[in-house]
């Protein structure tokens, strides 16, 4: 991930569109953020990140967060305990595999649609949309 391509080439508009379609599927909540400084933890920094966005707040418990970092060349997917009980580690470390090559290859957009796109997936395996779904949480993607 090298971080000034990585900044200046993610396309906002297409992961925004990923997010919704993904979310049409799920009551589950996906976000992505995009720190600009350098975290040495980037696993620590999403769990912070998740907090402050208010991301522990949904109906079931059921958000998640894909953070990147890429001034120290990391990203970290973080899932509220709802999703986590029923996807489990494996989820986490499956999406990561995936991501890696396509970010190594300046892949940017492509590697964090593909993330919420299996993520949704997931979702809507373990938290269908409801009658009374609403979006809780935005879409946009989030930076720093």
């Amino acid at each position: 991930m090298k971080p000034k391509e990585f900044l200046d080439q993610l396309d906002d508009a297409k992961i925004v569109a990923a997010i919704a379609s993904a979310e049409q599927m799920t009551s589950g909540e996906i976000r992505v953020y995009v720190s600009h400084k350098v975290r040495e933890d980037a696993v620590a920094a999403a769990r912070i990140r998740f907090v402050k966005l208010g991301m522990t707040r949904t109906r079931e418990r059921n958000a998640v967060l894909i953070y990147f970092a890429p001034r120290t060349r990391q990203f970290a997917i973080w899932g509220d305990i709802g999703v986590h009980e029923k996807c489990g580690q494996e989820l986490w470390t499956g999406i990561a595999s995936q991501m890696t090559p396509l970010l190594k290859a300046g892949k940017f957009t492509e590697a964090v649609t593909e993330a919420v796109r299996r993520v949704g997936a997931a979702l809507a395996c373990n938290f269908p949309r409801r009658s009374d779904d609403k979006n809780e949480l935005p879409d946009q993607v989030e930076r720093d």
